[in-house]
């Protein structure tokens, strides 16, 4: 096998390929990182998911290529077409993300190596063409995951994508992330709770972000956030803590009748004060892991033993996953991390977010909460009512939460495609490459 290369831009894509490029480098197979530096300007990516801050032993010593500008890596990919095996990405190639030419894509024709890495695998083709003449490998979860994500691009997706030409060859080998090195679990001295605060982000569903603003908006101080966590000046911080505030509270006068509720009662600062309850109840660390993409609830100060800023760029593991190897329960909601807790085989409480936060269909849709879906699994996701964690969980002792490990094989199974803890996922990857020569 000639180079193969791995297209990351953002420091926290690393944990996907981790297991993959850990398999390349003990089988001596030379390996390039390639990453684009314009895409780290266009984002204003200072130290928050900046490729250039990642800290791990896993790509040290592994050449790093840096491009400018797309133009440049499309003429890499065609000049240095015969020294180059695979290039893995984590997105189809699509018009909108790189320069595409007849040329270019003969270069990389059956190169192309996609590495799924859930929804966001196919909520590219919505506004993105990625109807383009080329053979790729895609490298997915679970064949649930894939027929949850078909459906998706036949209810929501009006054009044709790569998924049409039927050159895609999917090939099933579980979560990318999975390795037994990392997802093992380590002792604690003290029972530990991670509580993952809501992730509010006012455009994340259109215009009308009533639900957010009430259950969460109203408790976010955005001047010491970005004063004090994202170290912006005092004018810029102080600016957008008036524009939020005048644009929240517009939002819950426009909405008042429909989201009075969340507002008043069933909202975050009373979720984080039911969870301080229970672990003083259960003799539990009260530990909340916010991602700094998104401002979270100034009072959780109050009632937190320790709040973990990260700017992810700790990889393989990542600080999440040394966090969750040591604890004993995570609290979330909207959040992939129940896959990588599942992983841990630990136990999950999902708080479901109601109807009202959704404003489409397609904004829903991978967001279930039905009895035996990946947010709602007996035994190893315990999912709840905003109304029903507030008023009861806070009355619980820990071993409500007990995992069953029956089930628990069989969620790992069916959504993270993994039957046992010594499948090595990069091996799998290469067995693939190798049986298709």
């Amino acid at each position: 096998m000639k180079k193969t290369i791995f297209l990351i831009e953002r420091s926290n894509e690393v944990k996907y390929f981790g297991p993959i490029i850990e398999t390349f480098q003990k089988q001596k197979i030379e390996i390039e990182i390639f990453t684009f530096i314009s895409s780290q300007n266009k984002n204003n990516f200072k130290n928050y998911l900046n490729f250039n801050n990642v800290k791990s032993n896993l790509i040290k010593g592994i050449k790093i290529k840096r491009f400018y500008n797309k133009n440049k890596f499309h003429d890499y990919c065609i000049d240095k077409n015969n020294e180059i095996s695979y290039i893995f990405s984590l997105v189809f190639l699509s018009k909108e993300r790189f320069k595409i030419s007849a040329e270019f894509l003969d270069a990389i024709n059956t190169k192309w190596c996609v590495v799924g890495h859930g929804a966001d695998s196919f909520l590219q083709f919505e506004n993105e063409n990625t109807y383009l003449k080329y053979s790729v490998n895609f490298f997915f979860t679970s064949k649930f995951f894939f027929k949850e994500g078909k459906e998706y691009i036949k209810k929501f997706v009006k054009h044709k994508n790569i998924f049409d030409t039927k050159n895609v060859k999917t090939h099933y080998i579980g979560n990318t992330m999975f390795s037994k090195k990392i997802f093992t679990k380590k002792s604690n001295f003290k029972k530990k709770l991670i509580y993952l605060p809501f992730p509010f982000l006012k455009e994340r569903y259109g215009k009308d972000f009533a639900f957010q603003a009430a259950y969460s908006g109203q408790f976010i101080n955005y001047y010491s956030f970005l004063k004090n966590i994202k170290k912006k000046n005092i004018f810029y911080s102080i600016y957008y803590q008036i524009k939020h505030y005048i644009l929240n509270n517009l939002e819950i006068v426009r909405y008042y009748g429909a989201i009075k509720n969340y507002y008043q009662i069933n909202n975050e600062l009373s979720i984080v004060k039911s969870i301080r309850v229970f672990c003083d109840k259960n003799d539990f660390k009260f530990i909340v892991k916010p991602r700094l993409k998104f401002p979270f609830i100034d009072k959780i100060y109050n009632y937190a033993d320790q709040i973990i800023y990260d700017e992810e760029s700790s990889q393989y593991p990542t600080l999440f996953q040394k966090e969750i190897s040591s604890s004993d329960i995570v609290i979330g909601s909207l959040s992939s991390s129940v896959y990588e807790v599942a992983m841990f085989k630990l136990p999950y409480v999902n708080i479901e977010i109601p109807e009202i936060a959704f404003r489409s269909k397609s904004n829903k849709f991978f967001h279930k909460y039905n009895k035996n879906l990946y947010y709602n699994y007996n035994g190893v996701v315990f999912n709840y009512k905003i109304s029903n964690f507030i008023k009861n969980f806070q009355t619980y002792n820990f071993s409500k939460f007990k995992l069953d490990k029956k089930k628990s094989h069989l969620y790992l199974k069916k959504f993270c495609g993994i039957e046992n803890n010594k499948q090595n996922i990069g091996e799998k990857v290469l067995k693939v490459l190798k049986n298709n020569k």
